[in-house]
């Protein structure tokens, strides 16, 4: 082998076909999902004992500081979701953002180490708060960019089922391993995982990467396509998404239709609009705003239930701690069968399991009233319902998180959305992560509130009312079906 053949060898990255792999990005787009729900869960058992033995707080102010800590980490990822969705768009790497993102997390967990003032602890929250908004940014977008559309269900599966193992693991071990070995092992423990996620960020290649190397690579191969052929240099050719290879075929029907006077006007217009609008444009979609909505409800019913269930175990059966955190194993384990769910989205779309997961929730909500007594059938009963609840929970927000890329697919594939070189995947994913967010926020004060003043019967007949009325909008302007051949065509040509 030649010098110059070794050194266009070894200039390759390593393993680029690997790195570069939808199995490798969905595996590093899942685990930025689970590193950020684990430290996020990990340290809610140490909060209480830094706020009093590190910081100084009297046992009476603890609650109420908590809930401010928890709202700082929602208003910052609120806020910082548009301006990350607008970034990750409009920059060349989302492997940048995404490191960035993990950057700030790192930050976090070093402060909530030494932080020995309230000051320290609510930056860490906000900088918490920042990279979680560009892990549920950058991360679905990225997946987006790399995956087929009709595959795309299935892969956002693999990101529930990171989410489901956070929300079981992160308490337990947070908890034990406190109780056991102190304060500083568990962001010890933090360092380890962030650690890994940095190994996997670090590695990945994304696909535009991958097949702008592989052109580059042939291009210098004497005799290649490339190097004959002009067609094979356009850059059209080297776009690997729906939503450019849709820009690139529109600005050419455009071009060859007017004048270039005439070009570089639309085209200056087309850009404004593009970088200015794109979130009203995508807001204006009302199959979009369907998704949005359903992902806002289904985070308040969650995040309901999560904040009303132990105190009802503890009142109703006498459970203690372990108790009431065992009875959210049914609530959560039915996360982990969510590629099953988005194999079943990819294949029917989104609306039927939706319309399904909805009707399911409301169904158990309503027959929660039933559990009253201290029986074994109460209890067994229960635990059924909280079981029904996570499933059709689940049956909602994998098929509502695909969804949402195929609508942005359909909307800039038929020019509905000013898009960037990159799609608009990351601005519809800000909006999500907003969606969400506003959920968490109101699903505790709702249920908490609807508890204290009406009772456990009245609060989960409500979640049920919530939820039945949500069908209305799902099955109105969710897809059923796939879309016609035309609108097909255009989004993958």
């Amino acid at each position: 082998m030649s010098t110059i053949q070794k050194q266009e060898v070894f200039s390759l990255p390593t393993c680029i076909q690997i790195r570069s792999s939808v199995s490798f990005i969905t595996l590093t787009v899942s685990l930025a999902v689970f590193t950020d729900i684990f430290l996020y869960g990990v340290v809610i058992p140490v909060i209480p004992f830094a706020l009093t033995s590190r910081i100084g707080l009297e046992e009476t102010e603890v609650q109420t500081w908590l809930s401010v800590l928890l709202a700082v980490y929602g208003a910052a990822m609120f806020c910082a979701s548009p301006i990350c969705g607008w970034a990750t768009d409009h920059v060349r790497s989302r492997r940048t953002f995404l490191l960035i993102g993990l950057v700030a997390l790192g930050a976090a967990t070093s402060l909530l180490l030494v932080a020995r003032s309230l000051a320290l602890i609510i930056v860490a929250r906000v900088l918490q708060g920042i990279s979680a908004a560009v892990a549920w940014v950058a991360g679905p977008a990225l997946l987006a960019d790399s995956v087929d559309p009709d595959q795309i269900g299935y892969f956002m599966g693999f990101m529930g089922d990171a989410m489901g193992l956070a929300i079981l693991a992160a308490p337990a071990i947070g908890g034990v391993v406190f109780e056991r070995v102190g304060y500083n092992a568990v962001f010890y423990i933090c360092f380890g995982i962030i650690g890994l996620d940095l190994l996997f960020r670090l590695l990945v290649i994304e696909k535009k990467r991958a097949t702008q190397i592989d052109v580059q690579q042939d291009e210098r191969k004497p005799g290649s396509m490339y190097n004959s052929d002009t067609t094979a240099r356009k850059p059209e050719n080297f776009v690997t998404s729906p939503a450019q290879k849709a820009m690139f075929e529109e600005n050419a029907s455009v071009k060859s239709a007017v004048s270039d006077e005439d070009y570089r006007q639309s085209t200056k217009v087309k850009n404004w609009r593009g970088r200015l609008w794109p979130l009203i444009a995508l807001l204006l979609s009302s199959r979009l705003a369907a998704d949005l909505f359903g992902c806002l409800v289904q985070a308040t019913l969650f995040t309901s239930f999560e904040s009303i269930l132990p105190l009802q175990v503890r009142e109703t059966f006498h459970w203690g701690s372990l108790g009431a955190g065992l009875v959210f194993l049914p609530l959560t384990l039915p996360a982990l069968i969510s590629p099953l769910v988005g194999g079943i989205t990819d294949r029917y779309q989104a609306r039927w399991p939706c319309i399904v997961g909805f009707a399911l929730a409301a169904l158990s909500f309503v027959l929660l009233r039933l559990v009253a007594g201290e029986t074994v059938k109460d209890k067994i009963v229960l635990c059924f319902l909280v079981a029904i609840v996570g499933l059709a929970l689940t049956l909602v927000l994998i098929p509502l998180m695909a969804d949402i890329i195929l609508t942005v697919n359909e909307m800039e594939a038929t020019g509905r959305v000013g898009s960037s070189a990159a799609g608009a995947y990351g601005q519809a994913y800000a909006l999500f992560n907003m969606s969400y967010a506003a959920g968490s926020a109101i699903g505790p004060l709702l249920a908490g509130l609807l508890k204290v003043h009406m009772g456990w019967k009245a609060t989960t007949l409500a979640l049920g009312c919530l939820s039945g009325v949500s069908i209305i909008p799902i099955a109105l302007w969710v897809r059923a079906s796939k879309p016609t051949e035309a609108v097909d065509n255009k989004s993958t040509a």
